[in-house]
Formats: structure tokens, sequence, C-alpha cells
């Protein structure tokens, strides 16, 4: 019996230094250096990272500080290595341009044109900070005359003192012209003056944010006047003050190529107006999207869209969804599908001309029904719009794809045209 325990004891020893043999190190992060940083700041990317100075090193480390880098917008290339012998973690970035000067010009059916300019920067204090500020001019029937002019701006603070909390803030001045339609045509156009301002807190439960869920509050409020111009004078254009809680939860789980996305992501979100916060009228608004992106064979991928929103109360003229436009469902141009509720879909496959190819081509079909007002929607029943486009991404430039589509509306029986930056979804 004692032969036996000793030969298991023997047997069990062999295992174990067999394994301690063949087992990994264990690696402890001694140091992390950056590279490639010229306009941004260390901590902007320290921060994000999965692992810090004295970390014990995981094997999916390396993907997700990637990833998370990648996700910020402002690099083009994010290289990052397992610790070496001496336990130094390097980290390789390449920067993206985070400048954009925007010039804009778009004309309606009716002749309606407007001008404007749009400056961004999306590293601003080299904190991944993301300031806007745009200039636009209602510039008559083609680009005619000049009938108004108003201003906005908006500023993201993205990780107040490198915590999970974020703020966004924005605002709006001037004139403008408003139109009023009716069964998706011009019915009367008015002259609006008017400001308004956001002020929006967001919180993340993961790590960091944009990764996992989020929760965020805030308010906003908004001023409107109108000057009636031409058609016929619609009863529910009226001036009014929106005072509104804002709240609302979101899931993202992206990752971001640079030329492609994977992964899915969801956004809910809330708007409360009451005349107990100095608002004229009561109204509600939920909206909720979902999206998920599938690659298939390398690089191209399956992307799946599904919106739906909601508004009672007070609705004002002002106040509809307007789901007909470039990023909604297209084939459509705004005022064509206008409601208080929406539901909609989107089917669209992006494909690369080559393995990491800049130029993908696209093909879409995006359906849905709103609803809710008789007469603002050129259709009661399901709107259908198809076509295809192409994305043409500029690497080392952060936001910088560019984007053409083509939709035929079947419910109008028109081609629609569309040219701007980013995906649709």
């Amino acid at each position: 019996m004692k032969r036996l325990f000793r030969i298991h004891l023997l047997l069990l020893s062999v295992l174990l230094f067999t394994w301690s043999a063949t087992a990994e190190p264990v690696a402890i992060v001694d140091s992390i250096q950056v590279e490639g940083l010229e306009r941004t700041e260390e901590i902007t990317v320290l921060r994000e990272l999965p692992f810090s100075v004295g970390s014990t090193w995981q094997h999916d480390f390396t993907y997700s500080a990637e990833r998370r880098l990648r996700n910020l917008g402002i690099f083009s290339e994010a290289v990052v290595s397992a610790p070496d012998e001496t336990g130094k973690v390097i980290v390789h970035l390449k920067e993206r341009w985070t400048l954009w000067l925007l010039p804009q010009a778009a004309r309606k059916d009716n002749g309606a044109s407007s001008v404007s300019v749009v400056v961004d920067e999306y590293n601003l204090w080299g904190l991944n900070h993301h300031a806007r500020l745009g200039y636009k001019r209602e510039t008559g029937t083609n680009f005619s005359g000049l009938n108004g002019s108003s201003y906005s701006g908006a500023y993201d603070w993205r990780r107040i003192a490198d915590s999970k909390l974020s703020m966004s803030v924005s605002g709006s001045w001037g004139r403008s012209l408003f139109d009023a339609y009716s069964q998706g045509v011009q019915a009367a156009q008015y002259m609006q003056t008017g400001k308004s301002a956001t002020l929006l807190f967001s919180y993340a439960f993961a790590d960091v944010p944009n990764e996992g869920w989020s929760a965020s509050a805030g308010f906003t409020g908004s001023n409107a006047g109108y000057r009636f111009i031409s058609g016929a004078p619609q009863a529910d254009v009226i001036g009014n003050h929106i005072r509104a809680l804002l709240a609302g939860v979101s899931y993202s789980k992206i990752d971001d190529h640079i030329t492609w996305l994977s992964g899915s992501a969801f956004d809910y979100s809330l708007s409360a107006a009451h005349k107990a916060f100095g608002s004229t009228v009561n109204s509600y608004s939920h909206t909720a999207s979902w999206r998920d992106y599938y690659a298939f064979s390398g690089q191209h991928t399956f992307n799946v869209r599904l919106d739906g929103g909601l508004m009672t109360g007070d609705v004002l003229r002002s106040g509809l969804f307007d789901i007909g436009n470039r990023n909604g469902l297209r084939g459509y141009y705004p005022g064509e599908l206008q409601g208080t509720h929406y539901i909609y879909g989107s089917l669209e496959g992006r494909f690369p001309i080559k393995q990491d190819s800049n130029l993908q081509l696209v093909t879409f079909t995006d359906i849905g029904k709103i609803g809710g007002r008789v007469g603002s929607s050129v259709t009661r029943g399901v709107a259908v719009g198809a076509g295809g486009g192409f994305r043409w991404t500029l690497r080392w430039l952060a936001r910088g794809t560019i984007r053409g589509d083509v939709a035929y509306g079947f419910a109008t029986k028109r081609w629609r045209f569309y040219l701007g930056t980013g995906q649709s979804f």
C-alpha cells in the first residue's frame, strides 16, 4: 500500500513539474511606452487601456486595447504589444488629422436653397474633446437671395477629469426658413427666429465610455417665433417655449476598423417637456435605435438597423418626427415623411472592392411607416426606399468617410441623391 502511494506521489510530482515547465510565465506590466503622439496627450491613451503599470498581463489585453483606441476615431493605426522580457508594453499609434472645414449646399424640389459651413475639431486640447461651430445662410430660390442666417455650436467633453462622466453642451440661434408640409408638399413657409441650448451628462457603467451600458440625463430649452411668408397659414405653427428634461440609456459594443464596422449598439432617449418647467406645451418624445454589423468573407459587412419613435401630448408642427433624409429613410426628402410615431428598418450591404480597400460599394433597402397625423406624409401606408452608393474613407482624416447614395422612393416615384460624410448608421 505504501509502495502504491509512493508511485502515485511520484506520478503527481512528474505531472506538476511538466506543467510548470510548459506553462507560460506570468508577465507583469512594468512600464508603458506610447509612440507616435504629436497632438494627443498621453493620458488620452493611457486612460483607455485595460491595463496599467503593475497589472498581470492577459491574452485579451491586446485586442481590447487596440479596439478602444481605434474607437476614439483619432488614430488610423493602433498596435499594442505584449510585455517584453523587461515588462515593457509598447503602444504604437498613428494619428489622424482631426480638424474639419466642411462647406455645404442644399436645394429642395421647390428651388429653396441654402449654403453653410461647419468647422469640427475632434481632438481639442489633445484630450479627444469635440468642438463644432456652424453657420447657415438661407439663399432663397436657386441660391438667388438672402432670407436669414443662423449659427450653431457644440462642445463634447469626454471623460471629465479622466472619469467615466462625460458632458455635451450645444446651442443655436438666428433666423431660418421653416416649411410646413401637407401630404409631402410644401403648404406654407415661415421665417423662424429662435434660439436653443442643451446640456447633457452621460455616465459609463463599463470601464470606458461607449463600451457597454451607459446612462444620460440633461435639460434642453428653446424659444421660437414664426412670421408667415407664403402659402396657406397653418394653425399649429405658433411661437413656443420648450423646456424639457432629457434622459436615456445606451449600449455599445462596436469595433471600428477604420473602413468597416462590426458589433452592435442600442440607444433609447426620452424628452419630457412640461409647463411646470416653463414650457408652453406638454409633450413627450421617445426614440429608440438598434444596429447590428455582421462581418463575412473578410471585410464585407451586412448591416441591420431598426428605429422607432413615439410622441404624445401637445405636438406642434415644429415638433413632428421627420424621417425622410440621408440618415433616415432614404429615397425621401425632409417634409415628405412626418408624423407623431414611426418605425423603420434598414438592410445595407457594404463591400470593399478589395481587401483593406478604402473604397466600398453599397446596396441598401429602407422600409418603414410613419403616422399619427393625417396629411403630414406622402403616404399613409408603408414607405420603401432602395438604392446604392459608395463609401470612400480617408484614413488620415478623423471621421473621414465620404458617402454618396442614390435612392428611389416608391411612394413618391422619385430618385433622391445624397452626398455627405460618415456612414448612414
